[in-house]
């Protein structure tokens, strides 16, 4: 078994250094995607890359990727994460494993370790919601999941998606031609911190992901009737934004009724927005998330009636619209007992566990054999300035990555593309 030990006060440097590259005029560490600041961070890590010895490029879709030729070659194993966050987010999500992924390949050449494999890392354009209504779009457009569609959708300005790339220097005609070839991927690997506080609730260093959670986003939109909020009695109202309440409360009683399930209402607006003015118009967007499809499908169901009860109940119409409907994705044997066994083998605590968020790794998953690895985050806190995870909470993390990208590479033939390395295909992800 490797002894080999992650640096980590280099490995914290950088993480310093990538986390200063943000918007100041947002709250928290704001790197949106599709900014001068998503930009700035990208080829920070390129640089990065190519200091540790990666040939590296930009695909068309504004991935970057960097490659370590194997011994052998033909055949690949791939390690990634993304550096853009959510507005007013926080600085370990996504570019933990970035930096991580970075630091094995600094690894392998400093102690003169060479992969029979090629070694490709790969920083992912856009993993976090953008204004256009799409999530995971550099991985989706590797994996081939995006078309002339995708973009025609606008953000709330009108501007559209194919207006926007070029700002990132990203053309859109090579956007819709940037699909990756997965044929020669033996397993895909992506270190995160968890975002929630399981692991940390349980004193446990390490998480195998079994399942990433499937997602399932909506929009309703409720039309009333205008009136004066001073002189319409209440039993004659046509409320919008009273419908629209009811609704968010049945968001929050379905996620309540299932197992490890979420539901959110993130998005709520009255018009006109005027506190003498009965709503004419109200809209909710939210979610929900679990890890059992079937689940998933049945809160669809309930939610539709609910609005639509609630719509009838005040004499307002509803539209419901179902935005995305992305099933819950199964990670891969034997990628999750080879990172549990590389787990108990250095020592380190571990538990196996489902992601509520979405991942890259998720959407790769339809390509090719993948897993996950989490290390703890403080208080559970994502997506949020005080997002936190320790140091020393890292590096067994990337321990353990590294010494799972050595098993890998010794259990699966690295010979070329028509090697039988284990190359499943998995459900789950949707065009976009």
């Amino acid at each position: 078994m490797s002894t080999i030990t992650p640096v980590g006060e280099r490995f914290g440097s950088e993480l310093a250094e990538l986390a200063t590259l943000v918007d100041s005029e947002r709250p928290g560490w704001t790197r949106r995607a599709l900014s001068e600041f998503d930009i700035a961070g990208r080829d920070y890590a390129r640089t990065l890359m190519k200091q540790a010895g990666l040939a590296t490029r930009v695909d068309g879709a504004g991935n970057v990727i960097g490659v370590l030729p194997g011994r052998l070659g033909g055949r690949e194993i791939m390690l990634g994460s993304h550096t853009d966050t959510v507005d007013g987010g926080g600085r370990f999500d996504g570019i933990t494993g970035v930096l991580g992924a970075i630091e094995v390949v600094r690894l392998l050449r400093e102690n003169n370790v060479r992969l029979d494999h090629d070694l490709v890392i790969v920083v992912f354009f856009n993993e976090e919601p953008n204004d256009f209504g799409f999530f995971c779009v550099g991985s989706r457009a590797m994996t081939g999941l995006v078309d002339r569609t995708t973009l025609t959708a606008t953000d709330t300005t009108g501007r559209s998606l194919a207006a926007a790339l070029p700002d990132s220097g990203i053309d859109p005609e090579a956007f819709l031609d940037a699909r990756y070839d997965f044929s020669k991927v033996t397993a895909f690997l992506e270190l995160h911190i968890e975002q929630g506080p399981e692991l940390e609730r349980i004193g446990k260093q390490i998480g195998v992901v079994e399942t990433i959670a499937g997602i399932n986003h909506f929009r309703a939109l409720f039309t009333g009737r205008q009136d004066h909020a001073g002189t319409t009695p209440m039993d004659v109202r046509a409320d919008a934004g009273c419908a629209a309440a009811g609704t968010v409360l049945a968001v929050e009683s379905i996620a309540e009724s299932g197992t490890n399930t979420r539901g959110t209402s993130g998005q709520i607006q009255f018009t006109p927005e005027a506190v003498n003015v009965v709503s004419a118009n109200a809209s909710v967007e939210g979610e929900f998330r679990g890890p059992d499809g079937s689940w998933l499908h049945e809160a669809q169901r309930r939610l539709t009636d609910a609005a639509g009860e609630n719509a009838a109940q005040r004499g307002v119409r509803v539209e419901m619209e179902w935005t995305t409907d992305d099933a819950p994705v199964p990670l891969h044997e034997p990628i999750t007992s080879t990172i549990a066994e590389v787990a108990d083998d250095l020592g380190h605590s571990r538990a196996t566990m489902f992601s509520g968020a979405g991942h890259d790794a998720g959407i790769i998953a339809a390509k090719t054999q993948v897993g996950m690895i989490f290390v703890p985050s403080h208080d559970g806190r994502s997506h949020c300035p005080e997002e936190f995870t320790e140091l020393d909470d890292i590096l067994p993390g990337i321990e353990v990555l590294l010494e799972t990208v050595l098993r890998l590479d010794k259990a699966a033939p690295a010979g070329g593309p028509a090697a039988s390395g284990g190359v499943a295909q998995s459900g789950g992800a949707q065009s976009v």
